[in-house]
Protein backbone atom coordinates (compact mmCIF):
# COMPACT_ATOMS: atom_id res chain seq x y z
CA UNK A 1 0.00 0.00 0.00
CA UNK A 2 1.54 3.68 -0.68
CA UNK A 3 -0.04 6.96 1.31
CA UNK A 4 1.38 9.65 -0.31
CA UNK A 5 5.07 9.86 -0.35
CA UNK A 6 5.25 6.72 2.21
CA UNK A 7 6.31 3.98 0.12
CA UNK A 8 8.45 1.06 0.76
CA UNK A 9 11.22 1.33 -1.35
CA UNK A 10 11.88 4.80 0.06
CA UNK A 11 14.19 2.30 2.79
CA UNK A 12 16.72 0.58 2.72
CA UNK A 13 17.64 -2.07 6.36
CA UNK A 14 21.42 -0.87 7.29
CA UNK A 15 22.57 -4.64 7.81
CA UNK A 16 25.86 -4.71 7.15
CA UNK A 17 25.82 -3.47 10.95
CA UNK A 18 23.95 -6.10 12.11
CA UNK A 19 26.29 -9.45 12.75
CA UNK A 20 24.42 -13.14 12.87
CA UNK A 21 25.93 -15.99 13.59
CA UNK A 22 23.83 -19.42 13.52
CA UNK A 23 25.04 -22.14 16.14
CA UNK A 24 24.94 -25.90 15.26
CA UNK A 25 22.44 -26.37 17.71
CA UNK A 26 20.04 -23.71 16.41
CA UNK A 27 21.18 -20.62 18.81
CA UNK A 28 20.93 -17.22 16.59
CA UNK A 29 23.22 -14.84 17.72
CA UNK A 30 22.75 -11.72 16.68
CA UNK A 31 24.72 -8.02 17.73
CA UNK A 32 25.25 -4.34 16.67
CA UNK A 33 28.79 -2.99 18.16
CA UNK A 34 28.24 0.90 18.66
CA UNK A 35 31.89 2.14 19.20
CA UNK A 36 32.39 4.35 22.22
CA UNK A 37 29.48 3.35 23.97
CA UNK A 38 30.24 2.66 27.66
CA UNK A 39 27.58 0.14 28.08
CA UNK A 40 25.60 -3.03 26.46
CA UNK A 41 22.16 -3.88 26.35
CA UNK A 42 21.76 -8.04 26.13
CA UNK A 43 18.42 -10.10 25.30
CA UNK A 44 17.74 -14.03 25.78
CA UNK A 45 14.62 -14.45 23.36
CA UNK A 46 12.22 -17.38 22.50
CA UNK A 47 10.33 -18.26 20.02
CA UNK A 48 6.94 -18.93 22.20
CA UNK A 49 4.57 -16.52 23.10
CA UNK A 50 1.21 -16.53 24.72
CA UNK A 51 -0.35 -17.71 21.20
CA UNK A 52 0.90 -21.29 21.40
CA UNK A 53 -0.41 -22.09 24.94
CA UNK A 54 -3.03 -25.18 24.55
CA UNK A 55 -6.37 -24.92 26.21
CA UNK A 56 -6.38 -25.31 29.41
CA UNK A 57 -2.92 -23.49 29.86
CA UNK A 58 -3.60 -19.90 29.28
CA UNK A 59 -1.73 -17.64 30.88
CA UNK A 60 1.34 -20.30 30.98
CA UNK A 61 3.79 -18.11 29.40
CA UNK A 62 3.52 -14.96 31.11
CA UNK A 63 3.56 -17.35 34.41
CA UNK A 64 6.80 -18.97 33.35
CA UNK A 65 8.41 -16.00 32.57
CA UNK A 66 7.99 -14.80 36.06
CA UNK A 67 9.40 -18.10 37.42
CA UNK A 68 12.76 -18.28 36.07
CA UNK A 69 13.48 -15.49 37.93
CA UNK A 70 12.82 -17.56 41.12
CA UNK A 71 16.42 -19.04 40.69
CA UNK A 72 18.11 -22.06 38.92
CA UNK A 73 20.70 -25.20 40.32
CA UNK A 74 23.11 -22.40 40.61
CA UNK A 75 21.54 -19.45 42.06
CA UNK A 76 18.56 -18.80 44.50
CA UNK A 77 15.89 -15.86 43.42
CA UNK A 78 17.99 -13.13 45.65
CA UNK A 79 21.28 -14.17 43.80
CA UNK A 80 20.07 -13.28 40.53
CA UNK A 81 18.78 -9.83 41.58
CA UNK A 82 22.06 -9.17 43.72
CA UNK A 83 24.12 -10.35 40.62
CA UNK A 84 22.52 -6.89 37.98
CA UNK A 85 22.32 -4.80 41.34
CA UNK A 86 26.04 -5.09 41.90
CA UNK A 87 27.14 -4.10 39.15
CA UNK A 88 24.64 -0.97 38.73
CA UNK A 89 22.84 -3.17 36.21
CA UNK A 90 19.28 -3.64 35.34
CA UNK A 91 17.43 -6.46 34.60
CA UNK A 92 13.48 -7.69 33.36
CA UNK A 93 11.62 -9.44 30.93
CA UNK A 94 8.39 -9.69 28.96
CA UNK A 95 5.80 -11.94 27.62
CA UNK A 96 4.64 -11.13 24.23
CA UNK A 97 1.70 -13.18 21.87
CA UNK A 98 4.75 -14.64 19.89
CA UNK A 99 7.93 -14.16 22.12
CA UNK A 100 9.23 -14.04 25.62
CA UNK A 101 12.37 -11.86 26.37
CA UNK A 102 14.57 -11.67 29.34
CA UNK A 103 16.86 -8.69 29.08
CA UNK A 104 19.41 -6.55 30.67
CA UNK A 105 21.75 -3.65 30.38
CA UNK A 106 25.27 -3.49 32.43
CA UNK A 107 28.61 -2.02 31.47
CA UNK A 108 30.87 -3.31 29.59
CA UNK A 109 33.16 -5.04 31.71
CA UNK A 110 29.86 -6.80 33.28
CA UNK A 111 28.76 -8.22 29.88
CA UNK A 112 29.93 -11.77 31.02
CA UNK A 113 28.16 -11.74 34.51
CA UNK A 114 25.08 -10.75 32.82
CA UNK A 115 24.85 -13.31 29.99
CA UNK A 116 25.78 -16.04 32.74
CA UNK A 117 22.76 -15.15 34.67
CA UNK A 118 20.09 -14.69 32.05
CA UNK A 119 21.72 -17.69 30.35
CA UNK A 120 21.35 -19.65 33.60
CA UNK A 121 18.00 -19.05 34.04
CA UNK A 122 17.12 -19.59 30.30
CA UNK A 123 18.51 -22.68 30.24
CA UNK A 124 18.67 -24.38 34.29
CA UNK A 125 15.22 -22.85 35.83
CA UNK A 126 14.40 -24.77 38.74
CA UNK A 127 11.00 -24.43 39.18
CA UNK A 128 9.20 -25.72 42.87
CA UNK A 129 6.25 -25.95 43.99
CA UNK A 130 6.20 -23.65 46.93
CA UNK A 131 8.17 -21.03 44.12
CA UNK A 132 5.17 -21.39 42.08
CA UNK A 133 1.78 -21.13 44.38
CA UNK A 134 3.32 -17.73 45.66
CA UNK A 135 4.19 -16.81 42.12
CA UNK A 136 0.39 -17.45 41.56
CA UNK A 137 -0.45 -14.68 43.60
CA UNK A 138 1.57 -12.13 42.15
CA UNK A 139 0.32 -12.89 38.76
CA UNK A 140 -3.16 -12.63 40.03
CA UNK A 141 -2.58 -8.98 41.61
CA UNK A 142 -0.76 -8.49 38.74
CA UNK A 143 -3.88 -9.37 36.42
CA UNK A 144 -6.25 -7.25 39.65
CA UNK A 145 -4.03 -4.28 38.13
CA UNK A 146 -4.66 -4.42 34.69
CA UNK A 147 -8.90 -4.55 35.38
CA UNK A 148 -8.04 -1.04 37.24
CA UNK A 149 -6.20 0.41 34.28
CA UNK A 150 -8.69 1.57 31.91
CA UNK A 151 -6.62 2.23 28.79
CA UNK A 152 -5.34 -1.49 29.59
CA UNK A 153 -8.95 -3.02 29.26
CA UNK A 154 -9.50 -0.78 26.08
CA UNK A 155 -6.69 -2.70 24.37
CA UNK A 156 -7.58 -6.21 25.35
CA UNK A 157 -11.30 -5.12 23.65
CA UNK A 158 -9.74 -4.05 20.22
CA UNK A 159 -8.04 -7.11 20.36
CA UNK A 160 -10.42 -9.70 20.82
CA UNK A 161 -13.18 -7.69 18.65
CA UNK A 162 -10.36 -7.66 15.94
CA UNK A 163 -9.23 -11.24 16.23
CA UNK A 164 -12.43 -13.37 17.39
CA UNK A 165 -11.96 -16.88 18.55
CA UNK A 166 -7.83 -16.40 17.49
CA UNK A 167 -5.30 -17.24 19.74
CA UNK A 168 -3.88 -13.26 19.09
CA UNK A 169 -6.76 -12.54 20.19
CA UNK A 170 -6.58 -13.65 23.85
CA UNK A 171 -4.96 -11.85 27.09
CA UNK A 172 -1.27 -12.60 27.25
CA UNK A 173 -1.24 -12.93 31.02
CA UNK A 174 -4.52 -15.55 30.47
CA UNK A 175 -7.28 -14.92 33.18
CA UNK A 176 -7.88 -14.97 36.66
CA UNK A 177 -10.39 -18.30 36.05
CA UNK A 178 -6.91 -19.74 33.73
CA UNK A 179 -4.08 -18.42 36.41
CA UNK A 180 -6.12 -20.39 39.54
CA UNK A 181 -6.47 -23.68 37.32
CA UNK A 182 -3.04 -24.04 35.77
CA UNK A 183 -0.48 -26.36 37.46
CA UNK A 184 3.09 -26.80 38.09
CA UNK A 185 3.24 -29.80 36.10
CA UNK A 186 1.86 -27.94 32.77
CA UNK A 187 3.99 -24.78 33.14
CA UNK A 188 6.95 -27.52 33.54
CA UNK A 189 5.91 -29.09 30.09
CA UNK A 190 5.61 -26.05 28.38
CA UNK A 191 9.05 -24.99 29.65
CA UNK A 192 10.96 -28.05 28.55
CA UNK A 193 8.95 -28.15 24.90
CA UNK A 194 9.98 -24.20 23.83
CA UNK A 195 13.02 -23.63 26.00
CA UNK A 196 15.46 -25.82 23.70
CA UNK A 197 18.49 -24.48 21.88
CA UNK A 198 16.68 -23.84 18.43
CA UNK A 199 14.53 -21.66 20.04
CA UNK A 200 16.59 -19.18 21.26
CA UNK A 201 18.05 -15.88 19.76
CA UNK A 202 20.39 -13.80 21.80
CA UNK A 203 20.94 -9.80 20.80
CA UNK A 204 23.44 -7.40 21.67
CA UNK A 205 23.91 -3.73 21.58
CA UNK A 206 26.34 -1.44 22.78
CA UNK A 207 30.11 -1.68 23.16
CA UNK A 208 30.69 -5.11 22.64
CA UNK A 209 32.10 -7.06 19.58
CA UNK A 210 29.72 -9.65 17.37
CA UNK A 211 33.47 -11.92 18.27
CA UNK A 212 33.64 -11.37 22.21
CA UNK A 213 29.67 -11.59 22.06
CA UNK A 214 29.92 -14.78 19.87
CA UNK A 215 32.39 -16.51 22.78
CA UNK A 216 30.90 -15.21 25.67
CA UNK A 217 27.83 -17.37 24.61
CA UNK A 218 29.54 -20.35 23.27
CA UNK A 219 31.12 -20.61 26.76
CA UNK A 220 27.87 -20.43 28.86
CA UNK A 221 25.85 -22.98 26.40
CA UNK A 222 28.55 -25.50 26.78
CA UNK A 223 28.31 -25.18 30.85
CA UNK A 224 24.58 -26.88 29.94
CA UNK A 225 25.19 -29.03 27.03
CA UNK A 226 23.86 -26.63 24.33
CA UNK A 227 26.85 -25.77 22.18
CA UNK A 228 27.55 -29.01 20.50
CA UNK A 229 23.28 -30.57 20.64
CA UNK A 230 22.17 -30.83 17.05
CA UNK A 231 19.11 -28.79 15.94
CA UNK A 232 16.08 -30.39 15.44
CA UNK A 233 14.13 -29.78 12.18
CA UNK A 234 12.50 -26.00 12.82
CA UNK A 235 8.55 -26.64 13.53
CA UNK A 236 7.15 -23.23 13.15
CA UNK A 237 3.70 -22.59 15.10
CA UNK A 238 0.94 -23.31 12.82
CA UNK A 239 -1.02 -20.30 11.96
CA UNK A 240 -4.67 -20.25 12.18
CA UNK A 241 -6.47 -19.99 8.96
CA UNK A 242 -9.15 -16.94 9.56
CA UNK A 243 -10.12 -13.56 8.19
CA UNK A 244 -10.67 -10.89 10.03
CA UNK A 245 -14.58 -9.37 10.08
CA UNK A 246 -14.85 -6.67 7.57
CA UNK A 247 -17.22 -4.62 10.10
CA UNK A 248 -16.97 -4.96 14.32
CA UNK A 249 -19.75 -3.57 16.39
CA UNK A 250 -19.49 -0.79 18.61
CA UNK A 251 -17.96 -2.66 22.02
CA UNK A 252 -18.78 -0.38 25.70
CA UNK A 253 -16.91 -1.13 28.81
CA UNK A 254 -19.32 -0.05 31.06
CA UNK A 255 -17.05 0.53 34.40
CA UNK A 256 -16.74 3.12 36.41
CA UNK A 257 -14.25 5.33 35.19
CA UNK A 258 -14.01 9.55 34.39
CA UNK A 259 -12.42 9.18 31.08
CA UNK A 260 -13.57 7.26 27.70
CA UNK A 261 -10.65 5.40 26.64
CA UNK A 262 -10.99 5.11 23.10
CA UNK A 263 -9.78 2.82 20.20
CA UNK A 264 -10.63 2.56 16.62
CA UNK A 265 -8.92 -0.50 14.87
CA UNK A 266 -8.19 -1.27 11.07
CA UNK A 267 -7.08 -4.72 9.59
CA UNK A 268 -3.52 -3.80 8.71
CA UNK A 269 -0.36 -6.08 7.45
CA UNK A 270 1.61 -8.74 8.96
CA UNK A 271 4.61 -8.10 11.24
CA UNK A 272 6.96 -8.92 8.53
CA UNK A 273 5.31 -7.09 5.40
CA UNK A 274 7.56 -5.54 3.15
CA UNK A 275 5.26 -2.09 4.03
CA UNK A 276 6.24 -2.40 7.60
CA UNK A 277 8.30 0.43 7.50
CA UNK A 278 5.90 2.80 5.36
CA UNK A 279 2.85 1.90 8.05
CA UNK A 280 5.58 2.82 11.03
CA UNK A 281 6.41 6.27 9.37
CA UNK A 282 2.69 6.93 8.80
CA UNK A 283 1.51 5.79 12.11
CA UNK A 284 4.63 8.27 13.50
CA UNK A 285 3.05 11.34 11.34
CA UNK A 286 -0.46 10.30 12.27
CA UNK A 287 0.07 10.15 16.27
CA UNK A 288 3.36 9.03 16.97
CA UNK A 289 4.85 12.07 18.95
CA UNK A 290 4.08 15.24 20.16
CA UNK A 291 4.13 17.01 16.73
CA UNK A 292 1.86 14.37 15.32
CA UNK A 293 -1.13 15.38 13.90
CA UNK A 294 -3.60 13.52 16.20
CA UNK A 295 -1.32 15.48 19.58
CA UNK A 296 -1.86 18.95 17.70
CA UNK A 297 -5.44 18.88 16.66
CA UNK A 298 -7.09 16.80 19.67
CA UNK A 299 -4.66 17.79 22.31
CA UNK A 300 -2.98 21.18 21.58
CA UNK A 301 -5.55 22.92 19.36
CA UNK A 302 -8.40 21.56 21.23
CA UNK A 303 -7.73 20.37 25.00
CA UNK A 304 -9.50 16.97 24.34
CA UNK A 305 -7.37 14.37 25.42
CA UNK A 306 -4.16 14.41 27.55
CA UNK A 307 -3.07 11.02 25.81
CA UNK A 308 -3.58 10.44 22.02
CA UNK A 309 -1.62 7.72 19.73
CA UNK A 310 -1.71 5.52 17.25
CA UNK A 311 0.02 2.31 17.19
CA UNK A 312 1.11 -0.88 14.63
CA UNK A 313 0.39 -4.14 15.82
CA UNK A 314 1.78 -6.99 13.42
CA UNK A 315 2.14 -10.69 13.70
CA UNK A 316 2.85 -13.67 11.71
CA UNK A 317 -0.04 -14.26 10.14
CA UNK A 318 -2.21 -10.96 11.40
CA UNK A 319 -2.25 -7.43 11.97
CA UNK A 320 -4.16 -4.62 13.07
CA UNK A 321 -3.44 -0.70 13.04
CA UNK A 322 -5.11 1.00 16.06
CA UNK A 323 -5.69 4.61 16.99
CA UNK A 324 -6.30 5.81 20.96
CA UNK A 325 -7.15 8.89 22.73
CA UNK A 326 -8.74 9.55 26.85
CA UNK A 327 -11.41 12.24 26.67
CA UNK A 328 -14.27 13.17 29.00
CA UNK A 329 -17.49 10.88 27.63
CA UNK A 330 -19.53 14.10 26.75
CA UNK A 331 -16.21 14.87 23.85
CA UNK A 332 -16.15 10.91 22.90
CA UNK A 333 -18.09 11.35 19.47
CA UNK A 334 -15.78 14.32 19.15
CA UNK A 335 -12.75 13.03 19.58
CA UNK A 336 -13.65 9.84 17.77
CA UNK A 337 -14.33 11.64 14.29
CA UNK A 338 -11.07 13.25 14.44
CA UNK A 339 -9.38 10.07 15.23
CA UNK A 340 -10.94 8.91 11.57
CA UNK A 341 -10.91 11.85 9.83
CA UNK A 342 -7.57 11.92 10.48
CA UNK A 343 -6.89 8.87 9.22
CA UNK A 344 -9.14 9.17 6.15
CA UNK A 345 -6.79 12.75 5.22
CA UNK A 346 -3.53 10.43 5.08
CA UNK A 347 -5.76 7.92 2.60
CA UNK A 348 -6.47 10.69 0.65
CA UNK A 349 -3.98 13.84 0.60
CA UNK A 350 -1.18 11.75 1.27
CA UNK A 351 1.23 13.46 4.20
CA UNK A 352 3.63 16.47 3.08
CA UNK A 353 7.75 16.32 2.73
CA UNK A 354 8.30 17.95 5.84
CA UNK A 355 6.42 15.25 7.78
CA UNK A 356 8.28 12.52 6.01
CA UNK A 357 11.41 13.90 6.71
CA UNK A 358 10.61 14.94 10.54
CA UNK A 359 9.36 11.25 11.18
CA UNK A 360 12.34 10.14 9.28
CA UNK A 361 14.09 11.61 12.04
CA UNK A 362 12.67 10.72 15.14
Amino acid sequence: MKLGLLDSSDFTAEASRICRTVLPSGVRILSEEIPGAPSVAIAASVAVGSRDELPGTFGSTHFLEHLLFKGTDRRNAKDISVAFDSVGGSSNAATAKEYTSYYARVMNSALPLALDVILDMFTSAKIGQHDFDVERTVILEELAMGEDDPEDLAHEALASALLPDHELGRPIGGTKETILAVTREQVMEHYRQHYIPQNLVVTAAGGVSHEALVELVQQELAKVGWLDAEANPNERRSQMAFEMPKTIPFTNLDHDFSQANLLLGYQSIKGMDKDRYALGLMSSILGGGMSSRLYQEIREERGLAYSTYSYQQGYADAGYFGLYAGTSPENATLVTQLMKSGLDSIAEHGVSRDEFDLALGS
